[in-house]
């Protein structure tokens, strides 16, 4: 199991490398204060979850009891929910919203039943800066947990005075409380200053009292506009599915509803190109740079136009301009590799190959000119790997799959060339023959080798549930998962019972988000066979998946009870136990695997995490360096090596750490979203996206990631798809200043003042001094379209 942290929650990817961090001698001390106040005050914590009009969970943050039934939070918290719900230790409480002081960002709610316990609340003229503090809430929706830190300072925000804390914060504290060492309220917690989590805001505790003066009852919030077409995923979609006159239809609505959006010209060119209207393109592709001269992709376009016109040297110098702007553009070595071979340079071809490879690989067209260029020069081994490379990651890939064929037969290698174009012939095949020999190719991973005799077994014989099963394992294999979700329900379909069809359908759903689907799934597997560990794995690491520890860890007890359990298994279950307090029993069970297997990286790493986590960093440290000794290419560690690097302001040092992990692995998403990261930190905006969007294919509820990714497009001048990132965290923080201000310049560098207006003015509401720093520096970078915002 792994235990990097899960970016599909922002902020998490921090906790074990936080815990291997060096911290003063009095943490013990610290600590147990933080648990007594924590034992004093969690009766008067709750947890404040927003529904929304369709029924579904909306937002989530914290709120602090004033009284038996009146609790008070944040009003960004429940600001757009239809239905108000407060969760106080096992019980759930439907609850009412009465008032609100929307100037201070503070509601109050009412329930029938009693919720908790009532804090003491103390007033602000009585608290200092450097006193210690310990703020109580549900970050990420796990639970009620505390973090610790000093009150910093004061500050004035819109004319009255807040505190300041170091205490760390994450999605779901806002409203939660900030208690002192006596267990007194302080404060009501709010949100951070910055993107960090090292400085916060927290409301005075006496605000609360005044609720009932100043509080006005709620009002409803008119629903907002239909949102703008999302053309450049309509785009996207016809681009990749060839669908050239449509395309062409789409960009010029697209001009016509925004005219300044140099993206919509790109789509152009690109629908005209590949009709064969070149000038039409070249035409459409230098309007796109009028409007944005630093697109990167623009440039590379307009080169791809002019080669094809042709016109050689200037398209050279469009290829020079888009690498200068974005140097990791694998697109323009691409090009150029292809352009080389057509020019019989063929040592230059091959270059051009592997910078673009470096770059991205994961693109199956990399490695196909790779194999080409290699070929070429005679390095008929070396090309016949590169081409099996590019047929392994498109299995449709035919070119590549030829040419390798041919590679093969022309070293004398007919057998292998047979296989390597997948063809059978001859009589038919008795169904379950077919299953077996697909089954003995699958074994082997030949997984295209195995989807064809598959085929042949279910073309034969469709009412053959097995063959249907097979089918959709390999196809999830090679990650073509619609195919699979539909061989698989079809194989469920005709037999409910089928074992290895609900485990790997399970597989499936959780891969592509779908947390409760692979749920139920891995339920129905451990009913349809009660002793079969297989089964009992899937469902807990699918509850680990979906956040129900409770099932986790009664499916990891079951399958140790049936006598399934392996290292792994025990790695996990001892890392669930850790994570939920138990650490007792967590304990035992690494002790145990530990004795099993000393030298199991995966499980030394879990064990390091687990006394990282309780300060114990010496012992993290030692299972740390023993799982590297075992294992110098493990990728977590690795990862958590360079996150640390980040951390310490050695960014560059992250970078070469971090492109020696996704080398080794480049499924692993938080090792690209570190890189990208790393890229980021050193001001290399091309890397960093390439890095990103990796990462956002492996992980795309990674909110950290969508906000990195949205300052790298930024940077590099790309502001759709900037706005486009910044949108999906908006969407999750819809109050988020950097977020905010990364989608109001996304609009301003495309000319839209309109779309900017409205984002403008949520920022001023909620900072004034940001709103006129964010227009004045628009202003000086030469966005015209910012001087129609006020001041």
């Amino acid at each position: 199991m792994s235990l990097l942290p899960d970016r599909r929650l922002p902020g998490a990817a921090a906790l074990l490398l936080a815990a291997l961090m060096p911290i003063p001698a009095p943490l013990r001390a610290q600590q147990d204060e933080a648990r007594a106040v924590f034992e004093r005050v969690s009766g008067s914590v709750v947890t404040v979850i927003g529904h929304a009009g369709d029924g579904r969970r909306g937002s989530q943050g914290s709120g602090v009891l004033l009284d038996a039934t009146r609790i008070v939070t944040n009003c960004h918290v429940i600001r757009d929910a239809a239905r108000i719900e407060v969760v106080s230790g096992p019980a759930t409480h439907p609850a009412r919203w009465t008032l609100q002081d929307p100037s201070r960002d503070l509601c109050l709610l009412e329930t029938q039943q009693p919720a908790g316990r009532p804090a003491g609340l103390r007033d602000l003229s009585a608290v200092v800066p450097g006193e210690r503090v310990h703020a109580v809430g549900n970050p990420l929706g796990f639970g009620l947990s505390v973090s610790s830190g000093l009150v910093t300072a004061f500050a004035t925000l819109q004319g009255e005075r807040v505190l300041l804390a170091s205490a760390v914060l994450s999605p779901g504290s806002s409203g939660g409380g900030l208690f002192d060492a006596q267990g007194r309220l302080v404060g009501i917690t709010t949100g951070a200053l910055g993107p960090g989590q090292d400085l916060n805001i927290a409301l005075p505790a006496g605000w609360a009292r005044e609720l009932s003066a100043r509080g006005r009852p709620p009002v409803l919030v008119e629903p907002p506009p239909s949102p703008e077409p999302r053309w450049l995923e309509r785009s996207q979609a016809l681009e990749a599915a060839g669908a050239w006159q449509e395309l062409e239809g789409l960009a010029r609505d697209w001009v016509a509803a925004q005219p300044g959006a140099a993206r919509a010209r790109m789509a152009l060119a690109a629908a005209q190109l590949q009709q064969g209207r070149t000038e039409a393109a070249e035409q459409a592709a230098r309007e796109a740079l009028r409007l944005d001269d630093r697109m990167a992709h623009a440039w590379h376009y307009l080169g791809v136009v002019l080669h094809q016109a042709g016109r050689t040297a200037q398209a050279e110098q469009a290829m020079d301009r888009a690498l200068e702007l974005l140097p990791a553009s694998p697109g323009v070595h691409l090009a150029r590799a292809g352009w080389r071979i057509g020019q019989r340079r063929f040592e230059e071809a091959l270059a051009e190959a592997e910078r673009a490879l470096a770059i991205e690989p994961g693109d199956h067209r990399n490695w196909a000119i790779l194999g080409d260029a290699r070929s070429r020069l005679g390095l008929a081994d070396e090309a016949i790997r590169a081409y099996r490379a590019a047929v392994r990651l498109n299995e449709r890939d035919a070119a590549s799959r030829e040419a390798l064929a041919r590679l093969l037969a022309g070293g004398g290698k007919a057998d292998a060339a047979h296989r390597a174009l997948a063809e059978r012939s001859g009589a038919q095949t008795d169904a379950r023959t077919m299953v077996a020999l697909g089954v003995a190719d699958f074994n082997r991973q030949r997984y295209a080798v195995a989807e064809d005799a598959f085929r042949k077994a279910v073309t034969s014989s469709p009412g053959l549930a097995e063959g249907w099963e097979k089918l959709g394992m390999a196809l999830a294999r090679m990650k073509r998962d619609d195919e699979a979700s539909s061989a698989l329900d079809r194989a469920l379909g005709l037999d409910p019972r089928l074992i290895e069809a609900r485990i790997e359908r399970a597989a499936l759903r959780s891969r592509r988000g779908d947390r409760s689907g692979a749920l139920a799934d891995a339920r129905l597997a451990t009913e349809s066979t009660g002793n079969d560990p297989r089964a009992w794995r899937s469902l807990a690491t699918n509850a680990v998946a979906a956040g129900d520890a409770t099932t986790a860890l009664s499916a990891y007890h079951r399958l140790d009870t049936l006598g399934g359990s392996l290292t792994a298994d025990l790695a996990a279950w001892g890392d669930l136990l850790g994570r939920t307090g138990r650490r007792e029993e967590a304990q035992r069970v690494f002790d145990r695997a530990e004795s099993d297997d000393p030298r199991n990286d995966g499980l030394l790493v879990n064990i390091a995490a687990f006394h990282g986590r309780s300060g114990a960093l010496v012992r993290a440290q030692q299972y740390l360096e023993r799982a590297l000794a075992v294992a110098p290419r493990n990728v977590d560690a690795l990862s958590s090596q360079g996150y640390l690097r980040i951390l310490q302001g050695a960014a560059q040092e992250a970078v070469t750490i971090l492109e020696r992990a996704v080398a080794i692995d480049p499924e692993r998403a938080n090792a690209w979203i570190n890189l990208g990261h790393a890229h980021l930190r050193n001001r290399n905006a091309g890397r960093a996206i390439a890095a990103l969007e990796k990462g956002l294919t492996l992980a795309p509820e990674s909110l950290d990631a969508h906000l990195y990714a949205a300052q790298a497009y930024l940077a590099a001048r790309e502001p759709g798809r900037a706005r486009r990132h910044s949108a999906t965290v908006l969407a999750r923080q819809p109050d988020l200043a950097p977020a905010l201000s990364i989608s109001i310049l996304s609009h301003l560098m495309e000319g839209d003042a309109g779309g900017a207006r409205p984002l403008y003015q949520r920022l001023r509401r909620l900072d004034p001094q940001a709103a006129r720093q964010l227009r004045s520096q628009a202003l000086a970078g030469g966005l015209t379209a910012a001087s129609s915002l006020p001041e």
